[in-house]
């Protein structure tokens, strides 16, 4: 799937978390907060394939394309988890439309902790970060970390480590057998998060 197409179904999602606002007002802060990544992660995405396309960056994308293939993949699995999803509200039910939301809205959650031990936005928000920083690469030449968080126990905190293991972005100065061993040992934790492919 293309940039452009995942970023409607960026939105697609989007719009499909907005259904749940009315029946579970209890869960608003959660779900607005998913919408907003959502839209984000649109937005990023459009933003790579706008400096994708330039004439000016385009030479070097082939430099990032491995990365990029595999946020893509990442995303287009968890949307279309999703998507299944919300799916359960179509199915026959004699219950309120409020108990078949909180219902459908309880398996989005336990779902995506039993798959990577993070939050559905959690995942989106690393993704959406991981693709600013590849656009960054791209324009800049160099990824800016500004747009990383510094809290050592925040889980997105694994994008660093991804960034170091990408191909596309490290340097033979990065590396050190300590290092190495580091990153090997974490890469499990950022795939878990982000849902890379093997």
């Amino acid at each position: 799937m293309g940039l452009i197409a995942l970023a409607e179904s960026a939105q697609d999602i989007a719009s499909g978390f907005n259904k749940f606002l009315q029946p579970l007002p209890e869960f608003s802060t959660e779900i607005t907060a998913l919408i907003s990544e959502c839209y984000a992660i649109s937005s990023a995405l459009r933003e790579l394939n706008n400096a994708k396309e330039d004439p000016r960056y385009n030479q070097d994308f082939d430099y990032i394309y491995n990365d990029v293939a595999l946020v893509e993949e990442t995303l287009d699995y968890t949307f279309k988890d999703v998507t299944r999803l919300f799916g359960g509200l179509g199915r026959p039910t004699h219950i309120s439309r409020r108990t078949a939301f909180n219902q459908v809205w309880g398996e989005i959650d336990d779902f995506f902790y039993q798959e990577s031990h993070a939050s559905l936005c959690k995942r989106l928000e690393a993704s959406r970060l991981f693709l600013t920083e590849l656009t960054c690469l791209l324009m800049d030449g160099s990824a800016r970390g500004t747009h990383l968080p510094d809290d050592d126990d925040d889980i997105l905190d694994l994008v660093v480590l991804c960034q170091l293991f990408s191909r596309s972005l490290v340097t033979e100065s990065v590396w050190s057998s300590q290092a190495c061993d580091v990153l090997r040992s974490d890469w499990r934790a950022v795939r878990g998060c982000l849902r890379f492919p093997d």
